[in-house]
Protein backbone atom coordinates (compact mmCIF):
# COMPACT_ATOMS: atom_id res chain seq x y z
CA UNK A 1 0.00 0.00 0.00
CA UNK A 2 1.54 3.30 -0.99
CA UNK A 3 1.92 5.78 1.68
CA UNK A 4 -0.03 8.80 1.97
CA UNK A 5 0.66 12.20 3.45
CA UNK A 6 -1.63 13.10 6.04
CA UNK A 7 -4.28 15.58 5.99
CA UNK A 8 -3.15 17.66 8.54
CA UNK A 9 0.43 19.02 9.70
CA UNK A 10 1.63 17.54 12.72
CA UNK A 11 1.39 21.08 14.71
CA UNK A 12 -2.41 21.40 13.38
CA UNK A 13 -4.74 21.84 16.47
CA UNK A 14 -8.55 20.87 15.51
CA UNK A 15 -9.30 21.82 19.29
CA UNK A 16 -8.41 25.26 20.62
CA UNK A 17 -6.50 25.66 23.65
CA UNK A 18 -8.82 25.75 26.32
CA UNK A 19 -9.04 28.81 28.39
CA UNK A 20 -7.96 26.25 31.57
CA UNK A 21 -4.62 26.03 30.15
CA UNK A 22 -4.12 30.01 30.31
CA UNK A 23 -2.64 31.58 33.17
CA UNK A 24 -5.48 33.35 34.96
CA UNK A 25 -5.05 36.14 38.18
CA UNK A 26 -6.61 35.16 41.40
CA UNK A 27 -7.56 38.70 41.52
CA UNK A 28 -9.20 39.76 38.46
CA UNK A 29 -9.65 43.69 39.87
CA UNK A 30 -7.01 45.60 37.80
CA UNK A 31 -6.26 48.45 40.97
CA UNK A 32 -6.44 48.79 44.34
CA UNK A 33 -7.81 50.73 46.61
CA UNK A 34 -5.44 52.54 48.83
CA UNK A 35 -6.94 53.96 52.07
CA UNK A 36 -5.26 56.99 52.64
CA UNK A 37 -6.63 58.76 49.59
CA UNK A 38 -8.92 61.49 49.15
CA UNK A 39 -12.29 61.13 48.23
CA UNK A 40 -11.86 61.71 44.21
CA UNK A 41 -8.74 59.67 43.91
CA UNK A 42 -10.41 57.14 45.97
CA UNK A 43 -13.64 57.11 43.61
CA UNK A 44 -11.36 56.77 40.59
CA UNK A 45 -9.64 54.07 41.56
CA UNK A 46 -12.81 52.13 42.42
CA UNK A 47 -14.32 53.13 39.46
CA UNK A 48 -11.16 51.18 37.85
CA UNK A 49 -11.13 48.22 39.92
CA UNK A 50 -15.15 48.22 39.05
CA UNK A 51 -14.97 48.49 35.45
CA UNK A 52 -11.53 47.00 35.11
CA UNK A 53 -9.82 49.75 33.67
CA UNK A 54 -5.80 49.47 33.81
CA UNK A 55 -3.66 52.21 34.40
CA UNK A 56 -2.41 52.28 30.88
CA UNK A 57 -5.96 52.18 28.96
CA UNK A 58 -6.89 55.31 31.28
CA UNK A 59 -4.19 57.30 30.51
CA UNK A 60 -4.76 56.59 27.17
CA UNK A 61 -8.55 57.34 27.11
CA UNK A 62 -7.95 60.83 29.33
CA UNK A 63 -4.47 61.88 28.60
CA UNK A 64 -3.58 61.81 32.59
CA UNK A 65 -0.42 60.14 32.71
CA UNK A 66 0.08 56.72 34.65
CA UNK A 67 2.63 57.62 36.80
CA UNK A 68 0.47 61.03 37.47
CA UNK A 69 -2.23 58.63 38.28
CA UNK A 70 -0.13 55.93 40.96
CA UNK A 71 1.52 59.02 42.32
CA UNK A 72 -2.41 59.51 43.59
CA UNK A 73 -2.05 56.53 45.34
CA UNK A 74 0.94 57.76 47.97
CA UNK A 75 2.30 60.87 47.69
CA UNK A 76 0.35 63.40 45.61
CA UNK A 77 -3.35 65.01 45.61
CA UNK A 78 -5.01 65.20 41.98
CA UNK A 79 -5.39 68.13 40.59
CA UNK A 80 -8.56 69.68 39.32
CA UNK A 81 -8.18 69.53 35.78
CA UNK A 82 -6.85 66.06 35.53
CA UNK A 83 -9.50 64.42 38.15
CA UNK A 84 -12.11 65.85 36.05
CA UNK A 85 -10.63 64.18 33.22
CA UNK A 86 -10.70 60.55 34.73
CA UNK A 87 -13.84 60.52 35.90
CA UNK A 88 -14.91 62.03 32.93
CA UNK A 89 -13.31 59.11 30.84
CA UNK A 90 -15.23 56.56 33.44
CA UNK A 91 -18.29 58.24 33.12
CA UNK A 92 -18.38 60.60 36.29
CA UNK A 93 -18.74 64.76 35.62
CA UNK A 94 -17.70 66.66 38.86
CA UNK A 95 -20.11 70.01 39.39
CA UNK A 96 -19.99 72.02 42.36
CA UNK A 97 -22.95 72.14 43.75
CA UNK A 98 -23.72 74.94 46.80
CA UNK A 99 -24.14 73.57 50.75
CA UNK A 100 -27.68 74.24 51.90
CA UNK A 101 -26.28 76.24 54.30
CA UNK A 102 -25.09 78.53 51.62
CA UNK A 103 -29.06 79.04 49.76
CA UNK A 104 -31.28 81.43 51.05
CA UNK A 105 -33.46 79.52 53.57
CA UNK A 106 -36.87 79.38 50.96
CA UNK A 107 -34.50 78.17 48.30
CA UNK A 108 -32.93 75.37 50.91
CA UNK A 109 -36.40 74.54 51.83
CA UNK A 110 -37.58 73.98 48.32
CA UNK A 111 -34.39 71.75 46.87
CA UNK A 112 -34.65 69.90 50.09
CA UNK A 113 -38.52 69.01 49.14
CA UNK A 114 -37.79 67.99 45.63
CA UNK A 115 -34.69 65.91 46.81
CA UNK A 116 -37.31 63.93 49.55
CA UNK A 117 -39.66 63.93 46.69
CA UNK A 118 -37.35 62.71 43.52
CA UNK A 119 -35.98 60.02 46.61
CA UNK A 120 -32.06 61.23 45.82
CA UNK A 121 -29.97 63.07 48.06
CA UNK A 122 -29.07 66.83 47.32
CA UNK A 123 -26.07 66.64 44.98
CA UNK A 124 -27.83 64.08 42.89
CA UNK A 125 -30.51 66.64 42.79
CA UNK A 126 -28.36 69.79 41.68
CA UNK A 127 -27.41 67.03 38.72
CA UNK A 128 -30.57 65.66 37.81
CA UNK A 129 -31.90 70.05 38.20
CA UNK A 130 -28.88 70.68 35.77
CA UNK A 131 -29.44 67.77 33.20
CA UNK A 132 -33.04 69.30 32.96
CA UNK A 133 -31.90 72.54 32.50
CA UNK A 134 -29.43 72.05 29.25
CA UNK A 135 -31.80 69.36 27.96
CA UNK A 136 -34.42 72.48 27.89
CA UNK A 137 -31.94 75.08 26.28
CA UNK A 138 -31.10 72.54 23.49
CA UNK A 139 -35.10 72.24 22.97
CA UNK A 140 -35.26 76.19 22.81
CA UNK A 141 -31.99 76.60 20.51
CA UNK A 142 -32.71 77.18 16.52
CA UNK A 143 -32.49 73.97 14.74
CA UNK A 144 -29.48 75.40 13.06
CA UNK A 145 -27.69 76.36 16.29
CA UNK A 146 -27.90 72.55 17.31
CA UNK A 147 -26.72 71.60 13.89
CA UNK A 148 -23.47 73.75 14.57
CA UNK A 149 -22.75 72.35 17.98
CA UNK A 150 -23.49 68.69 16.67
CA UNK A 151 -21.39 69.66 14.16
CA UNK A 152 -18.82 70.53 16.03
CA UNK A 153 -19.02 67.55 18.55
CA UNK A 154 -18.75 65.49 15.49
CA UNK A 155 -15.33 66.97 14.52
CA UNK A 156 -13.79 66.23 17.65
CA UNK A 157 -14.99 62.54 17.20
CA UNK A 158 -13.15 62.94 13.72
CA UNK A 159 -9.65 61.76 15.53
CA UNK A 160 -11.13 59.30 17.82
CA UNK A 161 -11.20 55.51 16.31
CA UNK A 162 -14.40 53.88 16.55
CA UNK A 163 -15.46 50.82 18.80
CA UNK A 164 -14.82 47.91 15.47
CA UNK A 165 -11.30 49.61 15.41
CA UNK A 166 -11.26 51.52 12.39
CA UNK A 167 -10.54 55.11 11.53
CA UNK A 168 -13.72 57.21 11.03
CA UNK A 169 -13.26 59.41 7.94
CA UNK A 170 -12.35 62.46 8.43
CA UNK A 171 -14.56 65.13 6.31
CA UNK A 172 -12.56 68.00 4.22
CA UNK A 173 -13.47 71.26 5.31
Amino acid sequence: MPTTTPLYPPDFRAVPISPSARKRRRNPRTVSMPERVGPFARLVFAEMARQRVTYDSLEERSGVRRATLKAWRKKNRPGLESIEAALATLGFGLVPVAALEALSPELAGELTALALKMRMNIPQTWAALIDICVEQKLLRMRADERAAILAEHKSRLAGIPANDNQKRRRKTA
